[in-house]
């Protein structure tokens, strides 16, 4: 019965899976995608987030398999405490790596820049960026606002290069001035190097 439940819960992430992947519309020549009012999408593919999902579901079956075996066996106690919420915290996980693989996005206007996360958007405008480095270790952009909190931009995604022109023209001069890895990378991705 057991194995039954966990191929079931297998096939039907499988297709899960799937149908996220297979829902992307191809994006234009150039690799950027726009929304209909002309606003830049950056947004890291899907196949990144199923498979982190799928890598979170991973302990949701083996604390599944072990909490079912251990209350088949009459020795839940605490264990099986423990294992039910590590199967629920693992899933819980799974699902907001799956919602976020479809959701997540960064979009950039000629105003700033807006991150959309699964439950919240964060606007920040142009003038209110206070520093852009640049990690050439993980290859994405940390942008820190002028309030303290941070971005961080993938700089492998399609779209980068019309990133890139929009923030050379609109960041701050002192922005740009301040790290001049970051403007190297800028002015690559933009094409003027």
């Amino acid at each position: 019965m057991r194995d039954a439940i966990a191929f079931a819960a297998f096939i039907v992430l499988m297709l899960g899976a799937q149908v996220l992947l297979r829902r992307r519309r191809p994006a234009p020549a150039s690799g950027a995608v726009r929304r209909p009012d002309g606003a830049l999408v950056l947004k890291p593919p899907r196949r990144n987030g199923v498979l982190m999902a799928i890598g979170a579901f991973v302990p949701a079956v083996i604390f599944g398999a072990f909490t079912f075996h251990t209350w088949n066996v009459a020795r839940s106690g605490a264990a099986g405490v423990l294992g039910i919420a590590v199967t629920l915290a693992s899933i819980a996980v799974a699902v907001y790596l799956l919602l976020r693989a479809d959701r997540a996005c960064v979009v950039v206007h000629d105003t700033g820049l807006e991150s959309v996360g699964v439950q919240r958007r964060r606007t920040v405008a142009w003038k209110d960026v206070s520093k852009l480095a640049f990690n050439p270790m993980n290859h994405w952009f940390f942008v820190t606002v002028s309030d303290g909190s941070h971005l961080w931009l993938p700089a492998d995604v399609p779209g980068m290069d019309e990133f890139a022109r929009i923030a050379l023209r609109r960041l701050p001069p002192a922005v740009l001035e301040a790290d001049r890895d970051a403007r190297e990378v800028l002015q690559e991705l933009a094409g003027e190097r």
